[in-house]
């Protein structure tokens, strides 16, 4: 990933991933809704709270970040 990312605002950095990323599924995850997107061939998530209705957190989603999610992958998505 491009250091010039992280050099982004939240705003920008979700507007990015939402835009030019795929979609893959969204995850409840301690009242936060994660969004998971593959961009740039990494994993992405964007934390949104769905009371507040704002994004909290665009982030790369390491190994552990992947967990909360790899039972509801299906790799044809992956594919399109």
């Amino acid at each position: 990933m491009h250091e010039d990312f992280h050099c982004l605002d939240l705003g920008e950095r979700a507007n990015l991933v939402l835009k030019k990323g795929q979609y893959l599924l969204t995850t409840d995850f301690y009242g936060a809704s994660i969004k998971l997107y593959y961009f740039k061939k990494r994993f992405m998530e964007v934390y949104y709270h769905p009371v507040n209705q704002k994004i909290m957190r665009v982030s790369l989603a390491n190994s552990e970040d992947i967990n909360k999610h790899i039972h509801r992958i299906q790799l044809q998505s992956l594919l399109k």
